[in-house]
């Protein structure tokens, strides 16, 4: 599709190209959703930048990828995979193409709108049923520079990286140490060598769903999609304070005790994970992390005890 497509720049001062055929290139600066006039919606994404374009007088996504080729290959085969479950998903339309010093890639308009966040109960009921879908699919391998979500708990090099920034930012540190400390006793109670895996799809949000008529249409943004313990997937749906979405869950795929002990040393691991990337790199973020590792929820059990501070 790359070779019959012209490239333009609908909006004045974008980097970002759009792709149409050469006696189009109007209608595409009329029709590019956000750098056009039509302003569709674009699709979600952490790090990834999307634009909504049309092609050949058909509505699709088009992505700046953050990621390197071997990102961009793994994601594009795991959608595949995906789109034969029966949702919509953002499959690909071309070939992924390297310009400006990154990689671009055309996707499938994921069409539906996003369910209301307040709707918890039922993104769990959903949840349940990807994962049913998902359990069913061919193992996939490791994503690449991505290990299991419990790493970095038990990874020697978390307390190392610790002790190395306190004397810098130490009431940070303690926060972090607290949590850690907490995060990997519980974790070590429990049997992980025996834990399933299966794909997840990581950011189980309600602005990366589309439903119609009350059902689950479509699924948005994998950026974060690799095998891992099916708990690690409560991180970013329950982030420590949609009970509901857990509650939903259950209805359809009952947790048993070993699961429910786990979804707060996970979520505390996804929490640590990012912030020992920001340590390292000298980094900092807006306080997001001090702020989610201290929510609480009825369901942390004894994990649910304030920070001492």
């Amino acid at each position: 599709m790359w070779s019959k497509l012209a490239r333009c720049r609908p909006t004045p001062g974008t980097t970002a190209p759009c792709w149409c055929r050469p006696g189009e290139r109007g209608a595409a600066a009329r029709d590019a959703g956000p750098l056009g006039r039509e302003n569709f919606e674009p699709p979600g994404g952490r790090l990834n930048q999307h634009w909504a374009v049309r092609v050949q007088g058909e509505r699709a996504a088009l992505r700046r990828w953050h990621g390197d080729e071997a990102q961009v290959r793994y994601e594009a085969a795991l959608v595949q995979q995906v789109s034969g479950l029966g949702w919509a998903v953002p499959t690909l339309l071309a070939e992924p193409l390297l310009a400006q010093g990154a990689w671009w890639s055309l996707h499938a308009w994921v069409p539906g709108t996003a369910p209301a966040r307040e709707a918890a109960r039922q993104r769990g009921r959903w949840l349940a049923e990807v994962h049913a879908a998902f359990k069913a699919l061919p193992p996939l391998p490791p994503r690449p520079g991505w290990r299991p979500a419990h790493a970095v708990l038990l990874d020697p090099e978390t307390e190392t990286l610790l002790d190395r920034c306190e004397a810098a930012r130490p009431a940070e540190v303690r926060l972090y140490r607290w949590h850690l400390h907490r995060a990997r006793a519980a974790l070590l109670a429990l049997p992980l060598q025996d834990r399933p895996s299966h794909l997840l799809h990581g950011d189980f949000t309600a602005w990366n769903l589309r439903a119609q008529g009350g059902r689950l249409t479509g699924l948005l943004d994998f950026e974060l999609a690799r095998p891992d313990d099916p708990v690690a997937e409560f991180a970013l749906a329950w982030r420590g304070v949609h009970d509901e979405v857990v509650a939903g869950y259950d209805d359809l795929r009952p947790l048993g005790d070993e699961a429910r002990a786990l979804l707060t040393p996970l979520w505390w691991a996804h929490l640590l994970e990012g912030a020992t990337l920001h340590l390292r790199a000298g980094t900092q973020d807006d306080g997001w992390t001090a702020r989610k590792l201290q929510v609480r929820s009825p369901l942390m059990g004894p994990l649910a005890a304030p920070y001492p501070g």
